[in-house]
């Protein structure tokens, strides 16, 4: 766990440097916060914050008008600040941002792994269809996993451990000593299994306006 906020604030800032890179989207300081750009069909522009002020909450809050526009805390709610945040429509609660040592490990097999400058993608095939897949992103020693995702057919059949595993020997290539991670409620239970370890609270909210 973060000893300090600033910590917090530090991974989150690696966090967001991971995943635009990841997305391929542009990000911006905002504030306290980070703009992120991303151009997805769920929405235009996120921002992401770390244990903001109650001020930088309440501007926040009110920047996030549309549906297309979602907001990120990450860390501990008070009161007062659920209370700011309910003038929003929540996305997910009970999310985590999760944190693991990165090593060398044996690439397992039939896992495909293509490199993409600093990201690398890895996905498992059965009969020719992507069974599984997932990308991290690496910035300096910190290796951003994102879109780990098993097709329904195919689930319960340890694949995305085979993924997280591929994607950790790539990572561990390419100098990365450690993983961050957002984690829905489903993905925490497969990352406490590998060993991940819950570095925060996170949850995402979006406007409730008309879309931009």
């Amino acid at each position: 766990m973060p000893e300090t906020p600033d910590d917090l604030t530090r991974l989150v800032d690696r966090w967001v440097e991971g995943w635009s890179l990841s997305r391929g989207a542009a990000r911006h300081r905002d504030g306290d916060c980070w703009r992120v750009d991303v151009a997805a069909a769920t929405r235009a522009v996120e921002r992401i914050v770390a244990r903001p002020t109650s001020d930088e909450l309440a501007r926040l809050v009110a920047a996030t008008a549309a549906p297309d526009v979602w907001l990120s805390v990450v860390g501990p709610l008070d009161d007062d600040a659920r209370g700011a945040l309910a003038r929003l429509d929540a996305v997910a609660h009970a999310e985590r941002m999760m944190t693991a040592p990165v090593s060398a490990t044996p690439l397992p097999p039939d896992v495909i792994v293509d490199d993409a400058d600093r990201v690398v993608h890895v996905r498992v095939e059965s009969d020719g269809v992507v069974a599984a897949r997932g990308q991290a992103a690496v910035v300096g020693d910190h290796a951003v996993f994102d879109r780990i995702a098993t097709v329904p057919d195919f689930r319960r059949r340890g694949l995305a451990s085979r993924v997280m595993a591929g994607l950790e020997h790539g990572a561990a290539a390419r100098g990365a000593t450690t993983g961050l991670l957002f984690a829905s409620v489903d993905g925490r239970r497969l990352y406490e299994s590998l060993g991940w370890s819950e570095v925060a609270e996170l949850g995402t909210w979006r406007g409730r306006g008309v879309p931009g």
